[in-house]
């Protein structure tokens, strides 16, 4: 039987009962077979048969054979039994694939019968034995006590059970003949079974210990040759040996292949040679001659002309292989980690994209700029931020994206000095620092250049893609007296640019400063202006020509701020852009907007314009659907008015939710037509129910024949697709007679009323009296 015992278990063998702990070993599931082999075998060892055969020839040459034949006949027929089961037990054990866990099953009912047989022989022997015959018997009967417990080791419990069983039958014998007086011999027999005890579990924990432990040492020696074989053939480290003079000694294999170079040039060569220069073996020169053990000294070694890292351990030892002292380490191939490590500095410094310093590197490099610089000296920076980027990107996706700002990084870089520094610091955006400036002019000519040559548009793969570049300028020290200030003021000249218009130059100035504090004060002011019930709304009339009736009021947003008075929608409408509060402004607008239609007469229609941040709101539809139930005007008097520059931006999804506001009954106009790039594609591809014709062509419309001509193209071409005609910014009574002429359908301007508060219309007599009025 075998055991398991927790490894470290504490074995005590101080008394009987601790000896069981001897016969607990802990074998692991995989090994079961094999400990069974290691105990079979041994109990094949023994020559049984042949002790069988001895021992009963002893045994009736003791008690007479032909003095008892009935005992003769007994024995003789116990020994044939016990003979033929160790044969059969033979027999299956040679049998291919025999299991040898059943070998110990066989064995161990062999041993039971022949401890049985011997019993039961000997307890009979010493009963009929003559008395001088018996001492020889109790010697015989002891000898065999001793060899069927050794013989049977490998099962333990069975074997003391065995030994045991012959002292017994020793015992019994001899107290049935001679009684009290055999006491004596009892007394050695039950010592030699409390010794039997002990001997045969020792002896046991011995046996098992001895050939597990075999086991194990022999499984760590294959594993450990195994990573060592391994380490020899596919890992990036080598010994290496050195003598005195730091020349190589006995170069192994894996040392000649990282150098390569053969066995005999590498003999003999100097190690501080192999690796390079002085400069780079200046720190193992200096640990070799100081006779130092080191750890992870990291040198560079080109072999063929590549570079590689080495990492070097050794120690010094009084004697080489049959030479004198020496050193001897091993080498470490570390070039991947060290390319691995340059690349990771490379990207927490550069942008992968363009190869240029990213704000990291900037940033230092500014801080050390501005360390260095001297009294009379300037520095300059530039802001560069594309134009129209947000549209390629969008329109061609991302990789065209990467293409143009690659493309981009290269045209900046072939324009700026060989000192300066480009770097991109943002999605868009670029900068440069231009240290040791000759002049102001000096850093302008680099900016219009740079504007120059990135010019309107840029090829990619054959496509055109439209772009240009807004540039903000200043320069240090009369702009800023430290790096984060320098690029703030670069930013801010930028966006004094696009402000503009974009694709210029525009030089930092300290109004800018002044200007940019105060947009951010109505950034924040404009985030609660809803919630403060700041916002209002206007309407302005939109009257049918032929008739003077109002059809429509276009909604108009004020913003009356508490302390600054009316803010005009000119200066807080592209601060809402950009900071995306229009999303949430224009759902109030929609949602005012036709609550107050909802108390007009039903024909009049009102109209919203929609910003583009709104039409990409995921959530414009649901607003609009809440906006008309929860107000309960009918979809068809809600116009929906977008510009040209809406659509460019993105002309597929746009499309796609203005066709759905349309199936919900909405009206869509198209604001300020004739001031974009492609209206009449526009008009093709998205049949609107209205055009809105620009004010830029009403106001010179009784003046410049071009003006009048464009308007009565554009009615015309609305009467042919079905779309009605509105006109802006009719002033002037000579602008209306023009626009009848021409068969516009509906104006609206100052002609007949500015937009008023909601509480301020009046259906029944606002029109008459301006018409009277004018």
């Amino acid at each position: 039987m075998v055991n398991a015992a927790k490894p470290g278990h504490r074995l005590i063998a101080e008394t009987p009962f601790s000896l069981l702990a001897l016969t607990r070993h802990h074998v692991e599931p995989h090994e079961e077979h094999w400990f069974a082999r290691c105990r079979a075998d041994y109990l094949r060892s023994f020559p049984l048969s042949l002790l069988e055969l001895v021992r009963v020839t002893l045994l009736l040459w003791l008690v007479g054979p032909l003095g008892h034949p009935l005992f003769t006949f007994a024995a003789l027929s116990g020994w044939a039994v016990v003979m033929a089961a160790q044969i059969s037990v033979r027999r299956k054990e040679a049998q291919p694939g025999f299991d040898e866990k059943l070998a110990l099953k066989y064995r161990y009912s062999v041993i039971r019968l022949r401890a049985g047989w011997w019993f039961g022989v000997i307890f009979a022997g010493l009963l009929i034995a003559h008395p001088a015959d018996q001492p020889s018997l109790v010697a015989l009967a002891l000898a065999m006590m001793a060899v069927d417990g050794v013989s049977s080791i490998a099962l333990p419990h069975l074997a003391l059970a065995a030994s045991i069983s012959g002292g017994a039958a020793t015992v019994l014998g001899l107290l049935a003949h001679d009684g009290l007086q055999a006491a004596p011999i009892v007394a050695v027999v039950l010592m030699l079974c409390a010794f039997m005890h002990w001997s045969i579990y020792n002896l046991y924990y011995m046996f098992a210990t001895r050939r597990i432990r075999t086991r194990r040492l022999s499984e760590s020696h294959e594993t450990i040759q195994l990573l060592l074989n391994q380490y020899d053939d596919e890992g990036s480290d080598w010994l290496y040996e050195i003598d005195a003079d730091f020349r190589i000694r006995n170069p192994s294999p894996r040392f000649c292949s990282a150098c390569a170079l053969d066995s005999g040039t590498l003999e003999g060569m100097s190690l501080i040679e192999l690796i390079g220069s002085p400069h780079e073996a200046a720190d193992l020169r200096g640990l070799l001659a100081a006779g130092q053990a080191f750890r992870n000294v990291v040198v560079p070694v080109r072999v063929r002309g590549v570079e590689h890292w080495w990492s070097l351990n050794g120690r010094p030892v009084d004697k080489l292989q049959g030479n004198g002292p020496g050193w001897r380490g091993f080498i470490a191939d570390i070039s991947t980690a060290k390319r691995a490590e340059a690349k990771v500095t490379f990207m927490a410094h550069y942008d992968l994209l363009t190869q240029l310093p990213n704000r990291t590197l900037l940033n230092a490099t500014l801080e050390r700029a501005f360390t260095r610089v001297s009294a009379d000296e300037i520095i300059g920076m530039l802001y560069v931020d594309l134009d129209h980027f947000k549209a390629i990107n969008d329109s061609h996706g991302h990789a065209v994206g990467d293409c143009v700002l690659a493309k981009v990084a290269q045209c900046i870089e072939d324009v700026v000095r060989p000192r300066d520094m480009v770097a991109r610091i943002g999605g868009d955006e670029f900068v440069v620092l231009m240290p040791n400036l000759d002049s102001v002019d000096a850093g302008l000519l680099v900016a219009e250049r740079i504007v120059e040559i990135i010019g309107t548009s840029i090829e990619i793969d054959g496509l055109v893609m439209p772009i240009g570049c807004s540039i903000g300028v200043a320069f240090a020290p009369h702009d800023a007296a430290t790096g984060d200030e320098l690029l703030r003021a670069a930013d801010l000249a930028m966006y004094d640019v696009k402000s503009r218009g974009r694709r210029g130059i525009s030089i930092f100035d300290p109004e800018m400063q002044t200007q940019m504090i105060e947009r951010r004060t109505l950034e924040l002011d404009l985030r609660g202006a809803i919630l403060r019930k700041e916002l209002e709304l206007h309407y302005q009339p939109l009257l049918r020509i032929e008739t003077g009736e109002v059809v429509g009021f276009e909604a108009l947003l004020r913003w009356n701020h508490p302390t600054r008075g009316a803010v005009s929608p000119d200066t807080f409408i592209p601060i809402a852009e950009e900071t995306g509060s229009i999303v949430d402004i224009g759902q109030w607008v929609i949602r005012t907007a036709l609550e107050d239609a909802a108390r007009w007469p039903d024909h009049i229609t009102v109209a919203v314009n929609m910003s583009p941040m709104q039409m990409k709101d995921a959530n414009l539809l649901s607003v609009v659907v809440n906006a008309l139930g929860s107000s309960g005007v009918a979809a068809h008097r809600l116009e929906i008015e977008i510009t040209e520059n809406l659509l460019m931006q993105e002309s597929e999804g746009m499309l796609a939710v203005l066709h759905r506001l349309r199936k919900l009954g909405v009206k869509i106009a198209l604001d300020d037509f004739g001031t974009g790039y492609s209206s009449l594609n526009y008009l093709r591809s998205f049949p609107f129910d209205k055009i809105k014709i620009d004010r830029c062509f009403v106001s010179e419309l009784a003046e410049r024949e071009d003006c009048q001509a464009i308007v009565r193209s554009v009615i015309a071409l609305a009467n042919e697709l079905k779309m009605t005609t509105t006109a802006e910014g009719v002033e002037v009574h000579e602008q209306l007679e023009a626009l009848r002429r021409h068969g516009c359908d509906q104006v609206q301007g100052f002609l007949y009323s500015q937009a008023v508060p909601a509480s301020e219309l009046d259906f029944g007599n606002m029109v008459q009296r301006r018409v009277a009025g004018g």
